[in-house]
Order: C-alpha cells, then structure tokens, then sequence
C-alpha cells in the first residue's frame, strides 16, 4: 500500500495573501515548515505539494523544483480533482490530506492514523470530526479510489470540490469512517494552531523561535501554551470559518 502526503498550497488567501511563501523561522517559509513536519512522519512513501496551474502560483512550483519536493500542478478551484490529480501522477493507494497552513503538523497523529487506517477497512480515517485535539491538529486519511469516485460524480457542490474530504464526512452512511478522539494529555479543543490570520502567522513565528526550529510536538505546544499563555492570547478569540467539525453530520 502506497501512502502519499498531499499538501494543498496556493498563494492566493481571502485572509492572509501570500502565506504559504511567507517566512516563518531563519528564512523557512511556511511551506517549508509544512513539509519539513510532514516528511517527519514515518507512514509516508512521499509528500506531494499539489498547487495550481496559475502563475502566480509559479513561485510555489520553483520552490518545489529547488528542494526536492514532489508536486502536481492543478485546477485552482476544483481541489478535489487537484488532491486526485496527485494521486494519479504518485501511484497514491491512499493520501493524507493537509492544507498549507498546517505549520503545527502532528507527525506523531498521522502515523497513528495511518497505523489505524492500515489495519482496519476504512475509508477516510481521521480525528476533527468532533473538535478534542487542539484546532489545526488533524490529519485526514482517505483511500484513493474512493477521492477519483467522487471527483466523476456530477452532484457536488462547490464548496464538496474545494474542500476536498468534506462530502465523505457529509454522507457518513455512504463511507466507512473512523474518528478518533484526543487522549486526556492533549485534549485541548480551546487551543488555535493554524494560519489563518496575520495574528496566526505572528503565533507561529514566535512558537518555532521559542523551540528553535520545525521539530515540536502537541504535546510540547500544550505545555507551552499553559507556561507562556500570552503567546496565544492574540488568536485565541479569531473565528474559524472552516473546519470538519463545525459542518459534520
């Protein structure tokens, strides 16, 4: 079973243009910092960066080439058939589907998921369902095949193919589905940990100073988070606009 990482990046953001590209710590970009974690995880046989084919994406693409990053290049709207799109191109039996801003990327979570997803018959195995983890710690396992059957169907909303996962947690008597929920150690649902605004991104550049580069654990976040509470006072108000719990059935 091959096991891809896709990571979905673009330049453009309603909320924070130019986040995936922006600096972070010592020069690392944001989606350094994403590809960095993730490559961490041991379950994985690649990390794919699957952008768009716009050019104001070309950045994101020259970056990849540079460094050794694996990536596919796709529809900038439809994700869904993008996150396929690499799939196809990277043999992919079954993808970890991350979005840029996850700069808090739980390696120690995906290779349990993955580990849950191997041993079972699931379809999509994940852990933001209902919100336990802290907010941006997730990790979404899906089949492939299951991804190129919905991508065919000519029922789905817009919102279904920009989200990519979202109309399996939608249609949960259609899909095999695994959800699980935080150990009592980090169950922090109060905590924020995802770039969405520029208070996110300050956050974030404060946390990887404070541990002196990209490898930390939730456990470790969780810890910080209760030493030096006004680190995230700032994001601890931000609304979410999107998240699998908040739309779940």
């Amino acid at each position: 079973m091959r096991v891809i990482g896709t990571i979905e990046a673009r330049m453009g953001s309603t909320r924070l243009p130019g986040k995936t590209m922006a600096p972070v710590y010592n020069g690392m970009p944001l989606l350094e910092c994403v590809v960095r974690r993730f490559r961490a995880c041991r379950a994985l046989d690649d990390v794919v960066v699957a952008t768009t084919i716009e050019r104001g994406d070309d950045a994101i693409a020259e970056w990849c080439a540079k460094n050794g990053v694996s990536v596919f290049r796709g529809s900038e709207e439809d994700v869904l058939e993008r996150v396929v799109g690499a799939a196809r191109q990277y043999s992919a039996d079954a993808i970890v589907q991350m979005g840029a801003d996850s700069a808090y990327l739980d390696y120690q979570l995906i290779d349990q998921l993955v580990g849950y997803y191997r041993d079972g018959t699931f379809d999509y195995v994940c852990n933001d369902l209902k919100l336990t983890y802290p907010l941006g710690i997730y990790g979404h396992v899906v089949r492939a095949e299951k991804l190129v059957e919905m991508s065919q169907r000519n029922d789905l909303s817009d919102k279904d193919r920009s989200d990519v996962v979202r109309y399996i947690w939608e249609h949960p008597e259609s899909y095999a589905i695994s959800s699980i929920k935080a150990p009592p150690e980090l169950y922090c649902p109060g905590l924020r940990l995802t770039i969405d605004y520029p208070e996110d991104m300050q956050q974030a550049i404060d946390v990887y100073a404070h541990f002196g580069g990209h490898l930390f654990t939730t456990a470790q976040l969780i810890d910080l988070s209760r030493q030096y509470p006004e680190m995230f006072e700032k994001t601890s108000k931000l609304v979410q606009q999107f998240a699998p719990f908040l739309t779940a059935k």
